[in-house]
């Protein structure tokens, strides 16, 4: 073999082993955050210059247009309220009071985080989009089939998911420490 073909071998193995890391270190979920809260997870410094280079390379690779943290906070959840990974053949409940924030929405995302294919084209709710009870809580339905009392979000069987939740325009007594603040409970109620 001739020196120039080891040289072009080595140099393609290198590039492929650091093309293969890169992709690796980057796939994480952006839900693995320096704050967490319940079965939620995020960082302050998304959108923002401090941001680490790993970190900005994930939110790259995600397709998240983040903005810094006076304007929106990306919460991510990919377990329940007992820590077991969300499952799209089971019913969850997801509650809780109105956020400290202008507007925020819950999306739910498939494991490549993609929106969840379902027949109703239904991916997101929002607050203005949930209704309050009496006691001044909203809840949302997670599963595959449509339930007669309350909002929805359709899960898919066979699939697992994430949701993410954005909060528009947090309250600065949110930012102040929002690994303290009131997020949605995301509870399973059976499979």
């Amino acid at each position: 073999m001739k020196r120039w073909h080891r040289y072009a071998i080595t140099l393609m193995g290198g590039i492929a082993v650091g093309l293969g890391a890169a992709w690796w270190l980057t796939g994480g979920s952006l839900g693995d955050g320096q704050i967490s809260n319940g079965s939620w997870t995020t960082s302050l410094g998304y959108g923002t210059k401090t941001t680490d280079p790993v970190t900005r390379a994930m939110v790259a690779r995600a397709g998240l247009l983040a903005l810094p943290a006076k304007e929106t906070v990306y919460w991510s959840a990919k377990t329940d309220a007992a820590g077991a990974p969300l499952d799209g053949n089971c019913r969850y409940r997801l509650s809780g009071k109105p956020l400290d924030a202008r507007w925020w929405s819950v999306t739910i995302y498939n494991e490549a985080g993609y929106l969840v294919a379902n027949p109703a084209n239904i991916w997101s709710v929002n607050g203005a989009n949930v209704a309050l009870d009496a006691k001044g809580e909203w809840r949302v339905t997670i599963s595959p089939t449509k339930p007669a009392d309350s909002a929805w979000l359709p899960g898919t069987k066979g699939q697992p998911f994430h949701l993410t939740l954005r909060m528009y325009n947090p309250e600065q007594a949110f930012r102040a420490d929002p690994a303290t603040a009131l997020l949605p409970a995301i509870v399973k109620e059976g499979c």
